[in-house]
């Protein structure tokens, strides 16, 4: 239970440290362009990404054949798509009636639409943001690449996710209040899709080159440890070495 609760935490904790930087401008605007159901998408999306990709990641690269970085590619694939098809509504259109010929696809509502729009958006960043996880969810990760997968590593990596998700959420919902405060926002919601649609392009680009990787590396090795390792700091002052090696044995 302990271990949990540290996890929890922990997640919290990662949102105010350097290696949240590659995701927050998709946070920031899915609460800029002022709706809710898309701000919920993204970090279910993220959530869920996270706590599956995290456990399995291996295992599923392994039955597929292919090398880790064919799955971040695809991800990076699906960002990109996602922002031409806000930032150029002829992509857009063009993408639905590809769907709509090929697999019969019926067009959704415009609520249901921006929460699977962020949901999409969020999946995506659960498989190629990699967090400054601490101790506790590194040897779960750990096992689980080495089929050691129980439902207790399942919990810890998923109060992980959620404790991430409550911080981001949060600034989504802010940055939100922010726009609603500011009339051209309201005035200006198809400008606002665009610039969503813009946010994620250019995120994808960032990815695409490998520039969040650069980023990390410099502040890991430019900052104060107490920031960029402040997960590894907590959990060490809770979980004991004792109880990481009861997780490895398990």
């Amino acid at each position: 239970m302990l271990v949990l609760a540290v996890a929890f935490v922990s997640g919290i904790l990662t949102v105010f440290s350097p290696c949240v930087l590659p995701i927050l401008p998709i946070v920031l605007a899915s609460g800029v362009e002022n709706k809710k159901s898309r701000v919920r998408g993204v970090v279910t999306g993220l959530v869920l990404s996270f706590t599956f990709f995290s456990l399995l990641l291996a295992t599923l690269v392994q039955l597929l054949g292919v090398p880790a970085d064919a799955l971040r590619g695809v991800a990076i694939g699906v960002l990109l798509l996602l922002g031409l098809s806000m930032l150029l509504p002829q992509v857009g259109m063009g993408m639905q009636s590809f769907l709509e010929k090929r697999w019969h696809f019926q067009p959704i509502s415009s609520k249901n639409q921006k929460f699977w729009g962020g949901f999409l958006s969020g999946v995506s960043l659960g498989i190629v943001w990699t967090p400054c996880i601490g101790p506790v969810v590194a040897t779960v990760a750990t096992l689980a690449a080495t089929s050691s997968l129980t439902y207790q590593s399942g919990f810890i990596v998923f109060a992980y996710a959620v404790g991430t998700s409550i911080p981001l959420y949060l600034i989504a919902s802010g940055s939100g209040w922010f726009a609603r405060r500011l009339g051209f926002f309201k005035q200006h919601s198809e400008r606002m899709r665009q610039y969503f649609g813009g946010v994620l392009v250019l995120t994808a680009l960032f990815l695409m080159f490998s520039i969040d990787r650069v980023v990390q590396v410099w502040t890991l090795e430019h900052l104060p440890e107490s920031w960029t390792q402040i997960t590894t700091y907590f959990e060490k002052q809770f979980v004991s070495t004792e109880t990481l090696r009861e997780l490895r044995s398990r």
